[in-house]
């Protein structure tokens, strides 16, 4: 099993291609005071002017650091309140000041009916270009048609009812380390909610793989989820990063690599350091 993915066998990406996908980060390196290497963790995608949908098993651990900044933003990340992986393996992040869309900056809608996809999807991301972790990193982001497979067919691979998940033939291409969180984009899917076929935010990556195939969790399963949060009023599913006197924050910023493509870049602090609420 694979809990962290990235593009496998992709082609490097148009610039503006992917707008709205976010990049999490971590320190692997501090070169001097506030000033670090930073690795690809999980992703993200922009879906509104304040959040971003991504992956709930990027938080369950303590791999995130915080880094000071005088920029300072609140961030609240929500949880499913069943996440339990690969089930409900889903989250959402706010932001307190809202994203400035442009042709490098946008969001993209969100699918909303339960389907089989019969076209080729994509998927985007940084990370890893192979399943090992010797594998090199890939300094660009990479995108990689998927093909889909019917419930039916997922179901006698994985076992289990297929309406809140996706799964792809993995042969050809795929996602491994690095990019959990991350966008499944279909095209052409008869979704309300998709204008001009100009494509919808089907699946994020949830990165668990067998018998080459990949599981993503299904938006369209979670469409009041994404919509009204978690249930339940003891707010153990929500996440503060805010700053204090320690100055935990979130840095919101457009990281350019060398080769001109551009990701958001956003930097999660430590769990221990979060409020609680």
């Amino acid at each position: 099993m694979n809990t962290s993915p990235s593009v496998v066998n992709g082609k490097p990406a148009v610039e503006g291609q992917f707008p709205f996908l976010v990049s999490l980060k971590e320190p692997v390196a501090k070169m001097e005071p506030d000033k670090f290497v930073w690795k690809n963790l999980c992703g993200g995608s922009i879906i509104d002017t304040k959040r971003v949908l991504t992956a709930a098993h990027c938080f369950e651990n303590n791999e995130f650091y915080y880094a000071r900044h005088p920029e300072t933003l609140r961030l609240k990340v929500l949880i499913h309140e069943h996440f339990n992986f690969p089930a409900n393996d889903i989250a959402v992040v706010l932001v307190n000041e809202p994203w400035v869309f442009n042709e490098n900056v946008n969001f993209i809608k969100v699918a909303t009916v339960v389907t089989d996809y019969a076209e080729q999807c994509v998927s985007a991301g940084y990370g890893r270009i192979g399943h090992r972790s010797k594998d090199s990193v890939s300094p660009i982001l990479l995108s990689a048609k998927l093909s889909t497979m019917p419930r039916w067919r997922c179901s006698l691979v994985w076992e289990m009812n297929m309406n809140s998940f996706i799964c792809t033939d993995s042969t050809i291409a795929d996602v491994a380390r690095g990019d959990s969180g991350g966008p499944l984009l279909c095209y052409h899917t008869g979704d309300p909610n998709e204008v001009n076929d100009e494509g919808v935010l089907a699946g994020v990556v949830s990165g668990k793989n067998f018998d080459k195939t990949t599981l993503y969790t299904r938006v369209s399963a979670y469409t009041a989820w994404i919509n009204n949060g978690p249930s339940g009023a003891d707010g153990r599913h929500v996440l503060n990063y805010q700053t204090q006197n320690k100055a935990i924050n979130l840095l919101s910023k457009v990281l350019k690599y060398s080769d001109g493509k551009q990701s958001l870049l956003l930097d999660i602090p430590r769990l221990k350091d979060i409020l609680m609420i």
